[in-house]
């Protein structure tokens, strides 16, 4: 799997996780969608690495 994969699927990731967050919430306030957003990021991040940490260090059958 390709560096670009990985970013894509992190990113679509952190977006539905901010998506969620602030529908789970239901507080729509600029403070909210910010905060969730930078929610959102850390878990892209995160997600980004632990998908390329399984990737890598994954048994090769």
């Amino acid at each position: 799997m390709n560096i670009k994969k990985i970013i894509i699927q992190a990113m679509v990731g952190a977006i539905l996780f901010t998506i969620i967050s602030v529908i789970l919430e239901k507080e729509y306030t600029q403070d909210v969608i910010l905060s969730k957003a930078g929610n959102g990021l850390m878990f892209g991040v995160l997600y980004g690495i632990f998908i390329w940490a399984r990737q890598k260090f994954s048994s090769k059958e």
